[in-house]
């Protein structure tokens, strides 16, 4: 899945994949709720419902009815026109009625094939990728305890996203298949893995609106897993870390603007003003021009319509594959005219790489966004967080694009 996170079209390259993996329908039997019921559900939960731990995501929810949860997942791109629903049922229990059509997911998931190295990502926090039996592109894997088990022979090859390997995974006989959200004319192979009674969740994180949002999946990882309680633990320093840098910034007369991505072709992908990329900017104290711009995800505009903007930013993120300013301006020769790359202040968050390509920002930054937060605090306000306090050390994730090597 790095493949796709690699794209050169800034932060918010994710949300340009296009329609969800798998519908509703398709998946678990389940009809589509009409838009003015997108939040409804058959089933009376009891008093126990965990519907009030969800604080920031909007792309799933938990409830809780007895020992068994019930999970929601919100599919669609911007007004959520599908929902996906699971019962986590804990082993050994016989399935209550009223869940007809749900798919079952025994828990806690003792064996789980990944597509996306983020999956990996929130297991590793909750000290659980002992559980990842197969991945897709192992080589692009950062997280050490994970590489451990790939070298010693225990971790699966399961295909590419578009094209999962069936007889694989079949033979991998996972417990679950976390899939990631690709277009609907490429689910056939994952209806496939369904139809032989290999649970398929689609993990949708990257379709949240903020950076906390996105992290506060770990809650529905935790649930999998049987570490709910480390996974509110988890997440609540990681909320109390990212609130507390993002304050320092929110009164800021001075905000740099910013720049992100790279053009592709004839189009330079902006996050739109409702993405949890310009979230996250907002929060860095920075200003971005396309803040107003309506929608959640990534908008093609015209290298013209871009240009005015490229050229007087302060700051440009996300420069792709490149390593020095000698080899930017190679890509094309007007990006030696911006203000960024004149004054040297070219960032790219490629900070750790392994020897394929892999990127860390892909597998921990999303389920660390105050770290993230942390670093451009450190890249757009030197000195601002160690003045309240706050150690500043080495960045994580970015480092500054150099002119030569």
């Amino acid at each position: 899945m790095q493949r796709f996170y690699r794209s050169i079209r800034g932060l918010a390259a994710l949300p340009v994949l296009g329609a969800i993996l798998l519908q509703a329908a398709s998946l678990t039997g389940c009809g589509t709720p009409s838009e003015g019921k997108k939040h409804s559900t058959s089933v009376a939960f009891a008093p126990d419902s965990l519907k009030g731990s969800i604080g920031y995501a909007r792309r799933f929810r938990l409830f809780r009815r007895g020992e068994v949860t019930v999970v929601e997942i919100m599919s669609g791109q911007e007004a959520y026109p599908d929902t996906l629903r699971y019962l986590l049922l804990p082993e050994g229990k016989p399935q209550p009625s009223g869940f007809a059509g749900y798919m079952v997911i025994h828990t806690p998931v003792r064996r789980i094939a990944v597509f996306s190295t983020t999956h990996a990502g929130f297991l590793d926090l909750l000290d659980q990728t002992g559980r990842i039996a197969g991945v897709s592109r192992s080589e692009l894997v950062n997280t050490p305890s994970l590489r451990q088990r790939i070298a010693e022979g225990k971790v699966t090859e399961i295909g590419m996203p578009f094209s999962p390997d069936q007889e694989a995974l079949l033979a991998l006989d996972p417990d679950l298949v976390c899939a990631p959200a690709l277009p609907s004319t490429r689910k056939a192979g994952y209806q496939a893995l369904v139809q032989m009674n290999v649970p398929v969740l689609v993990v949708a994180e990257w379709l949240e609106s903020s950076p906390l949002g996105r992290a506060e999946w770990i809650k529905l990882f935790g649930a999998l897993v049987g570490k709910e309680e480390l996974a509110r633990e988890q997440f609540a320093a990681i909320e109390s870390s990212y609130l507390k840098i993002a304050a320092l910034s929110r009164n800021l007369s001075n905000r740099p603007t910013v720049l992100t991505g790279l053009p592709v072709k004839d189009s330079w992908y902006v996050p739109a003003g409702g993405s949890y990329v310009a979230a996250m900017l907002r929060d860095a104290g920075a200003l971005y021009q396309w803040r107003d711009l309506p929608g959640t995800g990534s908008v093609p505009l015209t290298i013209e319509a871009v240009w005015p903007v490229a050229l007087e930013a302060d700051y440009w993120l996300n420069t792709g594959t490149v390593s020095t300013l000698d080899e930017l301006v190679a890509v094309d020769s007007r990006f030696g005219q911006m203000r960024s790359v004149k004054e040297r202040r070219v960032w790219n968050n490629n900070r750790q790489l392994n020897a394929a390509g892999g990127n860390a920002y892909w597998e921990r930054g999303v389920v660390r966004p105050d770290l993230v937060l942390k670093d451009l605090v450190m890249i757009f306000h030197p000195g601002l967080l160690r003045a309240h306090g706050i150690s500043e050390g080495e960045l994580t994730f970015y480092r500054e694009v150099k002119e030569h090597e």
